[in-house]
């Protein structure tokens, strides 16, 4: 019974630790959020002005409109309404997504004065003295304007697409998707836990593994004194 009353309190210690190190990571969805979303994966999201929004390690927050499983899609929105920002910096090769359309590389070419015919700059990028153009890398502007930068994004800029979730449709793979949790790995954590973790679980099972050779020995131990009691009756 010692060993049960010693043993016991580490067991609960280690469901209580595994409860809280699941809740710590899991996805803070938003109650407001309609339709509600429901991540098959655990993400760094978090709640705010009652919009459910993920934190990408490098780029920001981004909001979420809607998630589904059939087909793989995540529906993202800007809240800075500037959907080719986005494109330029969020960088999905350090997450488990992609995007759900398909994509093609894209120059970005910053020009001192603003470009006549039918090209289009990007309103949310460009002020009087920089005029941002987002083109197919085929065709090369680089007479007056200098290229910043090549990505591989689903299209390139024209006034019908300015809104701020078009084309910001991710997917994962169906094979399964890494927890996408960024706190996890700050410091070292994701390590630390695991290793915590990992020694309470031997503990538990040492302790249990001691309570049943215990309890084992105190069954021999009751056997041999029920026979020497019945031994003893017989002699009476």
């Amino acid at each position: 019974m010692a060993a049960c009353n010693f043993f016991m309190p580490i067991f609960f210690i280690f469901t209580l630790f595994i409860q809280l190190l699941d809740g710590k990571f899991a996805s803070n969805i938003c109650n407001h959020d309609k339709p509600h979303n429901q991540f098959p994966f655990k993400v760094n999201s978090f709640c705010k002005n009652n919009q459910t929004m993920i934190k990408f390690k490098g780029y920001g927050e981004l909001g979420v409109k809607s998630i589904s499983n059939e087909p793989k899609k995540l529906t993202l929105f800007d809240p800075k309404d500037c959907v080719f920002q986005v494109f330029l910096n969020l960088d999905l090769d350090i997450t488990p997504f992609r995007y759900y359309h398909l994509v093609k590389n894209y120059t970005y070419w910053n020009c001192p004065i603003g470009l006549s015919g039918s090209l289009e700059p990007v309103p949310c990028l460009s002020d009087r003295k920089h005029h941002v153009y987002v083109l197919d890398s085929s065709l090369d502007l680089s007479g007056s304007c200098e290229a910043v930068k090549t990505v591989l994004i689903p299209f390139s800029y024209c006034s019908y697409v300015s809104d701020d979730s078009f084309g910001l449709d991710l997917t994962w793979d169906s094979a399964g998707v890494m927890d996408f949790a960024e706190e996890k790995r700050v410091f070292g954590v994701e390590s630390v836990v695991g290793g915590i973790g990992m020694v309470i679980m031997v503990l538990v099972i040492l302790g249990l593994g001691c309570i049943k050779v215990y309890c084992w020995k105190k069954s021999r131990t009751n056997e041999h004194e029920w026979d020497k009691l019945i031994g003893d009756l017989e002699t009476l």
